[in-house]
């Protein structure tokens, strides 16, 4: 192994920690030789302690010989101070400066280098470089700026960001209101009009019924884009694409186009049509080949009746269409492109899972190869641009419905801490993903090993670089067309914990990453757009987070199963007021297999828990049911006919769902969220964390109808009253 102090300090350079503490609170540190491998996923050439030498000379120059840090955030209010890095000979020289707002105004600058401090100076091959600040104007407006500085021997510019002090948050959660709502997975939505999966259409009907019985919130998963010519690929955590949406989830009986189509219309008639569409709405799970076969088929039709009749002659609709595509940029036409490429290889070999498996011209957007490919498949290009177009047309309706039918937020979308290898995203920034890591946990009392989720990281010192651009254009794709937004694992704002490839993720290192200024870019986006934040921090959260996002009003996520506090779960008033508390997630079983230990016995089928290690945790879930009704009893919504004492009296029950939804709504979070599993009393997971082929993950639907669910009068009931408890009845 190289000499370890070189290791160490080129680690410091690129923020691979060492240290960290682990799930019991225990202090960790992580070996020399683990950060060798993280170093080299980042580009780094550490062959040799030559080449580490080098590296590190190379990290520590390139700081003093740019005159400009590429970007800077600066929250409002605060000074603006900016850093300069000069050589000998550029001292006593005047600069002209300007900076552009984005608002098209600007300001000029003169800066006199005589009158600014030195701070500190270093030799490099016998050139000396100084650093130096000066503060920028107070009176800078909120927004992207640019600042460019210019002598006759020197010539740098910069990205200024000016970021308000707080997240966004309604004036009626800042006074003190608490609402309720609902979290679901889209896909597992039934409707009676449903293609045999959940869309846009369904979500406005959940939006508009829920808010008939006084919800204000109604929750997504992550709604991103996946693989359209690979259906089977469904985790919504591994997305192709975080900045685009899942055309899935367009209904395609609301779309203009299919009401003018003549050819779709036929089609929807055909006996055989509605055989399968009868098919995939009657199965258990979803059928995303079918689906896909059913939706796809449509949505060709109707595009080439839309080319025809709106884009070739340009009407109101085919300009509208243009505009979107404008508006959405360059981001917008390489993504369909990269979903053009991928059908196309897709088709030459059904194994092929993403650009990596393409032949070696079409892995570089930028090549010849690409290019021609473009000019020759332009119409298939459009074709995907206006399955985004449709969808992001969907889904603002679906969030104006929910507002309009009186909820406060709306919909609340759900941004994934990664994208996947093969995906769109990774293709079009090759250069600020790292390849040779995936993003994944450090070892923890479930999972010994740690966990490797397969997502490639950002480079922190490449998105520098690139101004944070993707990170911003992702942050302001996922806060539009709704009320909120959810940050998936949003410990990863502040570090992540790196894999190395070819080893397991007990091998690995925390990375950290710009907290500050990604938390300045959030907030921003969050007042433009109007939109509440809230992350999901359960697990291991590090003092940094704790003390960085609750005054950025920064929402926390509290799960209720998850308070068991050995006798008694945390009492109603010492939830977290800045949060959104549900009792379960999508990682976790609904309540009715928790309580019966489903989940455990499934675990033990599966071959995850062995039966010593399945009867232990029967046992410790026995003590934190007696732990729930106490609590449950301390907040008078004690379960009928529930007697601890008795082992026979204590079957789930509906009042027991009920219950526990009572307590949940008691607490001082000023929002709490059901899931519709939880009514309907199902008992089996949408994911089990850790399976991949062992268990149908992300593909389990809802048991009945939308329209059965509210028509229940039992439902409206308990609706009603979550609504009145919130309300302080």
């Amino acid at each position: 192994m190289s000499d370890p102090e070189l290791i160490e300090q080129l680690a410091r350079y690129y923020r691979v920690s060492g240290e960290y503490s682990d799930w019991a609170g225990k202090p960790v540190s992580v070996p020399t030789e683990y950060k060798l491998p993280i170093l080299g996923a980042m580009g780094l050439n550490v062959e040799s302690d030559d080449s580490i030498k080098q590296a590190i000379a190379d990290i520590e120059q390139q700081k003093w010989q740019q005159p400009l840090h590429p970007v800077s955030v600066f929250t409002k209010g605060q000074s603006y101070q900016v850093s300069l890095y000069l050589e000998d000979q550029q001292l006593g020289h005047l600069f002209e400066g300007e900076i552009i707002l984005e608002t098209a105004g600007h300001h000029s600058l003169t800066l006199n280098t005589s009158d600014m401090p030195i701070e500190a100076s270093r030799t490099f091959e016998g050139r000396t470089y100084h650093h130096l600040t000066f503060n920028l104007p107070d009176a800078l407006p909120l927004g992207y700026h640019r600042l460019s500085l210019q002598s006759d021997k020197m010539q740098d510019s910069a990205l200024i960001i000016i970021a308000p002090e707080t997240c966004y948050e309604p004036e009626r959660l800042g006074s003190g209101n608490k609402l309720w709502g609902c979290a679901i997975q889209l896909y597992t939505l039934r409707t009676d009009h449903d293609w045999g999966i959940g869309d846009f259409s369904g979500l406005s009907q959940l939006a508009t019924q829920l808010a008939e019985q006084g919800a204000d919130i109604v929750g997504l998963n992550p709604i991103h884009a996946l693989y359209p010519a690979n259906p089977l690929h469904a985790s919504p955590y591994s997305p192709s694409s975080r900045t685009f949406i899942n055309p899935l989830y367009i209904d395609i009986t609301a779309i203009t186009d299919f009401r003018e189509c003549e050819e779709a219309q036929r089609q929807f008639e055909d006996p055989e049509f509605k055989e399968q569409l009868q098919q995939a709405r009657d199965e258990e799970y979803v059928d995303y080949s079918l689906v896909a076969w059913l939706k796809f088929g449509f949505l060709n039709t109707l595009f080439d009746h839309f080319h025809k009749q709106h884009l070739s002659p340009e009407s109101s609709r085919g300009k509208a269409f243009l505009d979107f595509c404008r508006n959405r940029g360059p981001a917008l036409e390489r993504h369909a492109l990269y979903e053009a490429i991928y059908e196309h290889y897709k088709k030459l070999d059904i194994n092929n899972w993403g650009w990596p498996c393409w032949e070696s011209q079409f892995q570089n957007p930028e090549s010849g190869a690409v290019k021609e490919f473009a000019s020759h498949n332009r119409k298939r290009i459009q074709y995907y641009m206006y399955l985004q177009w449709l969808a992001e047309d969907q889904l603002t309706k679906a969030q104006e419905a929910a507002i309009e039918a009186g909820m406060l937020v709306g919909i609340y979308r759900d941004l994934a801490v990664g994208a996947d290898t093969g995906g769109a995203d990774v293709w079009s920034h090759r250069d600020l993903y790292c390849l040779d890591a995936g993003v994944g946990a450090p070892p923890d009392g479930v999972a010994p090993q740690g966990q490797n989720w397969g997502l490639p990281p950002f480079n922190p010192q490449v998105l520098i670089a690139q101004q944070y651009q993707p990170f911003i254009e992702m942050v302001q794709a996922n806060m539009n067309h709704c009320g909120a937004l959810r940050i998936d694992h949003v410990m990863g704002l502040l570090r992540l914990w790196w894999c190395p490839k070819g080893k397991t993720a007990d091998y690995g290192a925390y990375v950290y990453y710009p907290l500050n200024d990604f938390l300045g870019i959030i907030k921003l986006e969050s007042h433009r757009r109007q939109c509440l934040v809230f992350g999901e921090d359960l697990g291991t959260v590090p003092p940094e987070i704790e003390a960085s996002l609750p005054p950025a009003l920064f929402y926390s996520n509290e799960v209720a199963l998850f308070e068991c506090l050995g006798d008694h779960f945390t009492l109603p008033q010492d939830y977290k007021p800045m949060a959104l508390t549900c009792v379960s997630n999508h990682d976790i079983p609904p309540l009715k297999a928790w309580w019966n230990c489903l989940d455990l016995d499934l675990r033990l089928q599966l071959g995850i828990y062995d039966h010593n290690r399945a009867q232990q945790e029967k046992e410790a879930r026995h003590r934190e049911k007696l732990a729930l009704l106490k609590t449950l009893s301390n907040v008078h919504e004690f379960p009928e006919g529930m007697n601890p004492q008795d082992i026979s009296t204590m079957e789930y029950s509906r009042d027991l769902m009920e219950k526990v939804h009572y307590y949940l709504a008691k607490t001082a979070s000023k929002i709490t969220v059901i899931q519709l599993e939880e009514v309907l009393q199902i008992e089996s997971p949408v994911n089990i964390p850790g399976t991949s082929e062992e268990y149908p993950n992300w593909r389990r639907k809802l048991t009945d109808t939308l329209e059965n669910i509210f028509a229940d009068e039992s439902n409206r009931s308990f609706f009603n009253n979550m609504s009145v408890i919130r309300k302080g009845g």
